[in-house]
């Protein structure tokens, strides 16, 4: 399976919070499956961290990407093909929108906790609630 963290989920992975359920957490786990964060989840995370609304070790998230165990996505123009043409999500979370638009254009399941994503019938949207 090809895996896209949202960033909750992913914030959740590196600080090994309780938040991120057994289900989740074991398909992140799981070394048959390539486990993705996009590069807008790390502008998301900085931005926060500067903002003074999140800690995060980088130096962790960097020894994850190291040993693989998470694989980086960046958002190309196949994204933002996706992102102009999906329906809108019922919030205006430009970074949602724009994860979203990175799994169904790269047919990856996306693990998230955002009730809006996992409610959403976007045509080829996948999801696992990260908190099961």
């Amino acid at each position: 399976m090809t895996i896209l963290l949202d960033t909750n989920a992913f914030i959740w992975w590196v600080a090994d919070d309780k938040r991120l359920g057994n289900r989740a957490r074991a398909y992140i786990a799981n070394p048959t499956n390539n486990v993705f964060i996009s590069n807008l989840n790390l502008l998301e995370c900085s931005i926060k961290v500067r903002l003074g609304k999140l800690k995060i070790d980088f130096d962790a998230i960097d020894q994850e990407i190291s040993e693989s165990r998470l694989l980086e996505l960046k958002f190309d123009t196949l994204a933002a093909r996706q992102f102009v043409a999906q329906q809108s999500l019922p919030q205006a979370d430009p970074f949602d929108f724009a994860i979203v638009a990175q799994a169904i254009s790269k047919h990856m399941t996306l693990i998230t906790s955002d009730y809006h994503i996992l409610g959403s019938a976007l045509e080829g949207l996948q999801v696992i609630d990260a908190t099961k």
